[in-house]
């Protein structure tokens, strides 16, 4: 068993986190979702974004904003 005092990134957020994260709205999120510029992944009837897929989404708007 590990009892390191270091905690693990969350590998999947729901909506609210992503929300939080980016200082948006929850309807904003799911907009960026349903026009496919955030990728989400369906586990029944729960949607979660990859972390990874959030830093991505990010670098992408910096992108836009600096050209």
């Amino acid at each position: 068993m590990n009892t390191s005092s270091q905690t693990q990134p969350t590998l999947l957020l729901n909506l609210n986190e992503v929300a939080a994260q980016l200082r948006w709205t929850r309807r904003s999120v799911e907009r960026q979702i349903a026009c496919r510029r955030l990728r989400a992944v369906h586990l029944g009837r729960s949607v979660r974004v990859e972390r990874a897929e959030l830093d991505r989404f990010v670098a992408s708007m910096r992108d836009v904003d600096a050209g």
